[in-house]
């Protein structure tokens, strides 16, 4: 049953910040393989600008910022460069934000693992505004040095020192919400890459999200913008409150979670929600791999627990569609900008299906263990987590919630609409429904991340 108290907060509460602000960093690796990529962002950034200020009303393109983080490789592996920070460009600036862009070509790369670690460092140093929500998009078809992977040159780790888990762990308690591209196939290809990008985005409450095709870049970066924005909403709304309950030492963060989804479905609130369809097999050893980066202080501990994924990573329908396809790409036009459809708009009608070839110039288409005591979180700097020994794999929690799998059944009573579709059967959702459980819990860690931040 929902908390009574706690429906009554959110009923009388209303948000101090009533200024809608956003700062979004492209961290990009821009090594040998991921050219495509770089050209999608390229060739779509006024486009992803438009879509996040028509489609939030923010107040003027300057309430957006686009940041611009690239990256490749440690000398000798590379001796280009390690990262390029560009900073913060104006939303009313575009232009010079894609000559930024422009400036980049992939190129190089060494070994298999990049400098991803040094990329995040660099995130953590960009000027963020305070009042703004913060979204770092980390593109990426290979994984940081030091994670376990054959042929690493940096095995120990990044050679500057830092460590990707602690800086996922700082990142979470400044605000700053991590989604991860997974370039796909290539990324499934290491050992334990998939699970350590997992583990990166549920410590930050982001999502993992896998592409088959760069030409689906766009899609998901705006998707992924607009349904942070309306859980950052509901965290600066309710976060106190829940981060109250979890610091009492009382509940668990899942049971706040739960309390929490309750108590947002009784009053109605619906989200904005982008669903990239999975293509990866769920086991066991990779449910245990993300749990170990999660809850280990620091990368070496995490190293020699890791287990081995037997097989491939990816679903046997994906493998089957790559071989059988041709590389063109399906697409579900919607009309207008990507904003979340009316009610009932697309339950009355199905979009009709088009085919198109894929155009190198196509533009974007409109048991866990409670928390004691404050004590507890003292060893974060040491690079615990405060949320050690919770349960924040996604995979688990579905089935614990007894979520719907992906559904595109066209007559489903969702307002998701499908916007895109690769030919290899990958589809992209998005559209406005009742809050999910995982978002719940993306909420809950958020507020108790954010919340240790305050009071150490």
């Amino acid at each position: 049953m929902a908390d009574l108290e706690m429906l009554a907060e959110l009923e009388n509460m209303k948000l101090q910040d009533t200024s809608r602000e956003l700062d979004l960093v492209f961290v990009l690796d821009c090594t040998g393989s991921m050219g495509s990529y770089i050209t999608s962002a390229t060739q779509n950034i006024e486009v992803i600008c438009q879509e996040i200020v028509q489609s939030e009303k923010l107040a003027s393109p300057d309430c957006l910022r686009i940041g611009l983080i690239a990256y490749r490789d440690h000398p000798p592996q590379d001796t280009s460069y390690i990262t390029k920070n560009f900073g913060f460009g104006k939303g009313s600036d575009v232009a010079s934000i894609k000559k930024q862009l422009q400036s980049l070509y992939a190129s190089g790369g060494g070994d298999g693992p990049e400098a991803v670690t040094a990329a995040l460092k660099e995130t953590l140093l960009m000027d963020w505004r305070p009042s703004a929500s913060k979204i770092a998009v980390l593109i990426a078809d290979a994984p940081p040095h030091g994670i376990g992977e054959y042929g690493d040159a940096f095995a120990d780790g990044s050679p500057e020192g830092s460590d990707p888990l602690i800086l996922a762990r700082e990142m979470a308690t400044r605000g700053i919400t991590l989604f991860c591209v997974a370039c796909e196939p290539a990324l499934s290809g290491y050992s334990y890459a998939l699970d350590h990008f997992r583990a990166l985005s549920d410590i930050t409450s982001g999502v993992l999200l896998p592409l088959t095709t760069a030409a689906l870049l766009a899609h998901v970066i705006v998707g992924s913008a607009l349904e942070q924005l309306d859980m950052e909403r509901l965290i600066r709304e309710v976060g106190e409150t829940i981060a109250q309950k979890i610091h009492q030492g009382q509940e668990s963060v899942d049971d706040v979670a739960r309390q929490l989804h309750e108590t947002l479905l009784l009053r109605n609130e619906s989200t904005k929600q982008l669903r990239v369809e999975d293509i990866y097999r769920d086991t066991p050893e990779s449910r245990h791999n993300v749990q170990t980066y999660i809850n280990a202080p620091d990368l070496a501990t995490a190293r020699t627990q890791l287990k081995r994924v037997p097989g491939s990573r990816l679903t046997q329908k994906f493998l089957d569609s790559r071989y059988s396809s041709r590389g063109h790409l399906s697409l579900y036009p919607a009309p207008g900008p990507l904003r979340p459809p009316k009610p009932d708009a697309y339950k009355k009608a199905r979009v009709e299906r088009h085919k198109l070839n894929v155009d190198p110039k196509m533009t974007f288409l409109g048991s866990t263990t409670p928390t004691k005591s404050s004590a507890d979180y003292g060893a974060m700097r040491d690079g615990s987590s405060p949320l050690s020994g919770f349960d924040m794999d996604d995979d688990d929690d579905r089935m614990e919630e007894d979520a719907e799998p992906f559904d595109d059944d066209p007559n489903s009573e969702k307002d998701t609409q499908i916007i895109a579709q690769d030919v290899q059967g990958q589809q992209i959702h998005f559209g406005r429904d009742p809050i999910t459980f995982e978002q719940a819990k993306r909420i809950t860690s958020s507020a108790a991340w954010r919340a240790f931040r305050a009071s150490s």
